[in-house]
């Protein structure tokens, strides 16, 4: 088993910021964690969408972190996280880990 790991740093510009993943052959998303770097306190939601546009998974306000170990999604493709609605300008750290077999 290999854990593939999408990690990106993304800024907040006009309450929102994106980030793309690189294509993933197939595998499971176990892991989406999503730290906003600057201030704890900064209130904002995620949403994860695929290669033809269908929001995926979709996280309401959250602050200062999403850490959403309860995944089990299967993935294959791009995705794109979003992070919108955010309190502040911040910077996010982002990952997702992907088991493959």
């Amino acid at each position: 088993m290999t854990i593939y790991e999408h990690r990106a740093i993304a800024t907040i510009s006009a309450g929102s910021a994106n980030t793309t993943s690189l294509n993933i052959r197939g595998g499971l998303l176990r892991q989406l964690l999503i730290t906003a770097l600057t201030a704890s306190t900064t209130v904002f939601r995620a949403d994860l969408t695929d290669k033809q546009q269908v929001i995926r998974g979709r996280w309401g306000y959250h602050t200062g972190e999403i850490n959403d170990t309860s995944i089990k999604l299967a993935m294959a493709g791009s995705y794109r996280i979003s992070i919108t609605n955010a309190s502040a300008t911040d910077t996010f750290r982002v990952t997702m880990a992907i088991q493959e077999d």
